[in-house]
């Protein structure tokens, strides 16, 4: 009977495999020999404008990038990029899951028109703030002049105004999913803890910050590593409103890396600058993980 169980039990198992086995194919394909093939590309100096090009040059590739000024401005770029967006979408995402976990209203209805933005494909939402930051007649020149500003600079050709107005597209977007996230999380909270704080005589301050929060804790952890690793690799809202300028004002590692290798056409290079993309990303999100302690790990 043993036996007979134990090849039932195999038969079953090699039934799984081969059901799995397409999938694991695909995955394969579509994830692991790309990047493979761009760890063999990173050791080549291979351009795609000189045919002569494809010979071995070790870490060279890895050595310009450490020592390329403009790369070290596109990281500096990215940060900046990264830090203000994140702090702006969990900041306002958050307090708008409070505002909308005590509305009594049709929340339903405000819930969907408020996650809209970010349905729409990032290059159609900066294709559609290129438009409102046109310097001739786009919306965002008539509304500062509503406000008494006689001649409002062209915001995305300038290197003051141009990271905020990239930073803003990203908020608008990407604001109301942070928010959506938390209220799942404000919904699925037990209410008896809720009711429990107010038997105690805590007030809306005291259950903030000594109920929701670290009950949230979890959720948080996941919003924070996503919206990081997501921001730091963002590319269309940058395509899209300012190919990195004015100069490379805007010029972050995502879009530096698609003009070494799709402007120059330096795929040996663009693969090491990819490589060290990902490398960069893992160990924010590692550091990051390990701030916010083992109760927070996701």
């Amino acid at each position: 009977m043993a036996k007979r169980m134990l090849t039932i039990t195999q038969r079953e198992n090699r039934v799984w495999k081969l059901m799995t086995a397409p999938a694991m194919v695909f995955l394969i394909l579509l994830s692991v020999y790309p990047m493979v093939f761009n760890v063999y590309n990173s050791f080549f100096d291979w351009n795609l404008a000189r045919p002569d090009s494809g010979r071995f040059v070790g870490l060279a590739n890895y050595i310009d990038a450490f020592t390329n000024a403009n790369l070290g401005t596109a990281f500096f770029n990215t940060l900046v990029f990264m830090f203000w967006a994140v702090a702006v979408e969990f900041t306002l995402g958050f307090a708008l899951a409070l505002l909308l976990s005590t509305y009594k209203g049709p929340s339903k209805i405000i819930r969907s028109l408020m996650i809209t933005p970010t349905m729409i494909a990032p290059i159609v939402a900066s294709l559609m703030w290129l438009f409102m930051f046109n310097a001739d007649y786009g919306v965002i020149k008539w509304l500062l002049q509503l406000c008494g500003v006689e001649n409002p600079p062209a915001i995305l050709a300038s290197r003051t105004w141009a990271m905020p107005a990239v930073i803003a597209v990203d908020v608008w977007q990407w604001t109301p999913f942070v928010m959506l996230t938390i209220f799942a999380g404000i919904t699925a909270l037990p209410k008896d803890l809720i009711e429990a704080s107010c038997v105690d005589g805590a007030n809306s301050l005291q259950r903030l910050i000594h109920v929701i929060v670290p009950s949230l804790k979890p959720v948080i952890a996941v919003v924070l590593l996503m919206r990081v690793m997501d921001s730091f690799k963002s590319f269309e809202v940058i395509y899209m409103l300012t190919k990195g300028g004015p100069g490379n004002a805007t010029e972050t590692v995502s879009y530096y890396a698609y003009k070494v290798g799709f402007s120059f056409f330096e795929i040996g290079q663009c693969s090491a600058i990819c490589l060290l993309i990902g490398f960069v990303v893992t160990a924010i999100c590692s550091a990051l993980n390990r701030l916010i302690s083992d109760e927070w790990s996701v």
